[in-house]
């Protein structure tokens, strides 16, 4: 049976028997249906309906829409379904609930044999998670801008500031004053690091936050790359009076990675070793083959980690150790921001830590390769800058 003859059966009120098979699709439709008459009173709504306003059909048959739906006492300003009824036109305008739900609603006039309009079908689509979502992207991008604009805004003086400690060196090496001045320069520069850094991890964990943060993957030799970031920093380890040592089971190994945000990863957790770790104490930085996964561990022979504390490591700002008379300094995102690193490589990290007895952060990363096609021409290089990455990334420990 035709919708149109199932509209007027309702109109005229007899009983009919309606196919059932009709009514399904009907009433499985995910949109909001109903059959309104020309004064605006509903004659039939299907389940989509009932369930989006929590009604049954008695309470919603016979009923005004503007008085059902709007709480209104007269049709609603600029109701499609009026635009319809007097044109015979298909028409579509947006509408809003007062619960603040938002609905697209398109309106269908149903015309008898002689082509006069009896009735108007309306299909109502939800909108309202689109515009939540569509108010999300808009926010995610004023975000985005105000700590792009922020980064901006804070590297700009220390830049001249870095300049300006370039041209004391300078100055104070050619005048023989270099040891006079170097412990001043040296507090300068480290804390200047220490507030690029954070800079960086905040607008990181903005755009991971809002999925604008991107990695730049290629097929890697991960063995090679762990081992040249552990021999860059075995100098600051010795500084310490700490034992930084490597070790693995396969020469080379190459998967698919981005070596920027690797290097990032792994410079935090050995950062995170020394800084956690008391003069004499070990750092190991072992690779582990498993065929399809690769196992990074790094593990220390330091204070550990409180068990009740484990649980939140890598929460945004789970710091271990919150205490204004901590040991080292720290704002508590630099794991978050290395979890969402890990993750974003379809990895997973964990830890194993003892309190007083050492902490160990494994990583694994699954071993597969980029297809030639997904290989970009233009690698990205790495290495030039590890020295200044190094001393962001160590910014924290004070020597």
């Amino acid at each position: 049976m035709g919708l149109t003859k199932f509209i007027d059966n309702h109109i005229d009120e007899e009983v009919v028997n309606i196919d059932d098979s009709f009514l399904d699709i009907l009433n499985n439709l995910h949109e909001v249906i109903t059959y309104k008459t020309l004064d605006h009173r509903i004659l039939w709504a299907n389940k989509t309906t009932l369930e989006e306003f929590n009604l049954s059909m008695n309470q919603i048959k016979g009923e005004y829409c503007y008085e059902l739906f709007h709480n209104r006492n007269r049709p609603c300003r600029n109701c499609s379904a009026i635009y319809s009824a007097n044109t015979g036109e298909i028409s579509e305008k947006p509408s809003k609930t007062p619960d603040g739900r938002s609905f697209l609603i398109k309106s269908y006039p149903v015309k008898n044999d002689q082509n006069k309009v009896i009735g108007v079908i309306e299909i109502a689509l939800n909108t309202t998670q689109q515009h939540i979502l569509q108010e999300k992207l808009k926010y995610n991008e004023l975000k985005n801008d105000f700590f792009a604009n922020l980064s901006h805004e804070f590297k700009t003086p220390l830049n001249l500031i870095f300049s300006g400690l370039q041209m004391l060196d300078f100055k104070a090496e050619n005048n023989g004053h270099a040891n006079i001045y170097s412990k001043y320069t040296q507090t300068i520069k480290q804390n200047s690091y220490r507030l690029l850094r954070l800079i960086n991890n905040l607008v990181d964990i903005t755009k991971v936050d809002s999925n604008a943060y991107e990695l730049n993957m290629q097929n890697y030799d991960i063995v090679s790359l762990i081992k040249n970031i552990t021999s860059s920093v075995k100098e600051y380890a010795q500084n310490q009076l700490k034992h930084l040592y490597f070790n693995s089971e396969i020469e080379k190994k190459v998967i698919a990675c981005d070596p920027f945000n690797i290097e990032r990863v792994i410079l935090n957790l050995i950062s995170n070793a020394i800084k956690f770790t008391d003069e004499g104490d070990e750092i190991i930085v072992n690779i582990y083959d498993k065929m399809d996964k690769i196992l990074i561990s790094v593990k220390d022979t330091g204070i550990g980690i409180k068990e009740i504390k484990q649980k939140i490591i890598f929460e945004r700002f789970g710091q271990a150790d919150k205490t204004l008379t901590r040991n080292s300094e720290g704002s508590g995102i630099g794991l978050s921001l290395v979890n969402a690193i890990v993750k974003m490589h379809d990895g997973e990290i964990k830890l194993k830590s003892e309190y007083e007895k050492g902490s160990e952060f494994i990583i694994e990363l699954p071993v597969r390769l980029l297809s030639t096609e997904k290989v970009k021409q233009e690698k990205k290089k790495i290495r030039h800058n590890i020295i200044d990455k190094i001393d962001v990334e160590f910014s924290d420990i004070y020597f």
